[in-house]
C-alpha cells in the first residue's frame, strides 16, 4: 500500500511525503504512525501537531517502454 501524509511545516507550508509499501494508523496518543506492511516495522511517526492529514493512495501506473521504432509505427497508424 502507499500512504501520502501532509504535513505542517513552518510558515504554514504543506509539504506531502509518500511512503511505500506500509500501513498507517493512529495511535491512542493521536499519534500518526507508519508501519511496513510485511515485518510491521516502524518507519515513520507524526505527532497532532505535525501532520495535517493522511490517505492511502494508488501507487503509479507502470512506465511502458517503448522502441523508437514503435514510436514511429504508432505515429504512422502503422
Amino acid at each position: 500500500m502507499r500512504v501520502q501524509v501532509a504535513l505542517k511545516m513552518p510558515n504554514n507550508i504543506i509539504r506531502y511525503q509518500i511512503f511505500d509499501g506500509v500501513e498507517a494508523s493512529i495511535s491512542t496518543r493521536n499519534v500518526l504512525q507508519i508501519f511496513t506492511v510485511y515485518n510491521k516495522r516502524l518507519v515513520g511517526e507524526f505527532p497532532p501537531e505535525s501532520f495535517l492529514a493522511w490517505r492511502y493512495v494508488a501507487p503509479p501506473p507502470p512506465a511502458t517502454a517503448t522502441s523508437r521504432a514503435g514510436q514511429i509505427l504508432k505515429n504512422h497508424g502503422v
